[in-house]
């Protein structure tokens, strides 16, 4: 079998594929180098990124409930003012797990938020609500860094960059 355009655009996608071969016109070897390289690379960072999203979701989980005082935490949600809305991913979770045929627990809902929910709950919108109990999730930033912004920035432009 040859591994030409064709055969990338028919198991990649034609749209997947046109930013690598548009940067090397004429030269699809070196396109799907740059699309072999990029793979890679993303597959060198997967255990990295794994490790942070379960740190940082592990670490929110736990202000949440000592907040709370409960383990399902995201139960108060619906009744809170300014957090109704993150039941939608709540729900969203549930129906993932609910689909599995698998019993709906704490622990399954937390492991099922995706590491956008868990950034989304360091933005300004929940500043006033949340950060003063968050904060507490990252103990060994210096206090005076310690800033809602200065969590969130770079959090969300990690997570765009994904």
């Amino acid at each position: 079998m040859e591994y030409n355009k064709q055969f990338f655009e028919k198991v990649f996608s034609t749209k997947r594929m046109e930013r690598y071969f548009n940067l090397y016109p004429g030269d699809e070897a070196r396109a799907v180098l740059h699309y072999r390289c990029n793979l890679e690379l993303a597959e060198a960072f997967y255990t990295s990124l794994s490790v942070f999203e379960v740190t940082l979701r592990n670490a929110l989980c736990r202000e949440l409930e000592t907040m709370t005082g409960r383990p399902d935490w995201y139960a108060v949600f619906p009744t809170t003012p300014g957090l109704t809305r993150l039941n939608y991913y709540i729900t969203q979770a549930s129906k993932q797990i609910a689909g599995r045929h698998e019993s709906i627990t704490p622990s399954k809902i937390v492991a099922e938020l995706t590491l956008g929910f868990w950034v989304s709950l360091l933005n300004s919108e929940y500043e006033r609500l949340l950060w003063k109990d968050l904060r507490r999730a990252f103990p060994f930033m210096p206090k005076k860094e310690r800033k809602r912004k200065n969590v969130s920035a770079p959090l969300n432009t990690c997570r765009a960059g994904l």
